[in-house]
């Protein structure tokens, strides 16, 4: 399959895990899409003093993929200022969210990945 991700359409979420100001989401690739077990394949638009709230993950890993931007991303506690490039890996059980501080938009790639159930 073969999908454009600047052509998937827009949905427009309020507060993006309890965080403030809206966030387009462009959903390019949901499970159903998978064999393996990756959860999902986003698109995160973050308009300027918009965030991702700070939350906890479970089963799974996460990362961000930089694609234009900048602001200040909180793992586990710590804060890093982000930029375009920057390639941002969320560890099961990690808790993470992101701030853009600037005055342009955050344009993401996230990628999930649910961790491997053993057979029983």
């Amino acid at each position: 399959m073969i999908r454009n991700f600047l052509e998937t359409p827009k949905q427009l979420q309020e507060s993006s895990h309890d965080g403030e100001g809206p966030v387009d989401l462009y959903e390019i690739w949901a499970q159903a899409d998978f064999e393996s077990n990756c959860d999902f394949i986003d698109r995160v638009v973050i308009p300027p003093k918009s965030t991702i709230g700070y939350h906890k993950h479970g089963a799974n890993e996460e990362m961000y993929i930089v694609l234009e931007g900048q602001g200040i991303m909180t793992i586990n506690d710590q804060q890093k200022e982000i930029k375009k490039g920057d390639m941002i890996l969320n560890s099961p059980g990690g808790a993470h969210g992101l701030v853009n501080s600037s005055d342009a938009n955050i344009d993401l790639l996230v990628i999930q990945i649910g961790l491997a159930v053993p057979s029983a």
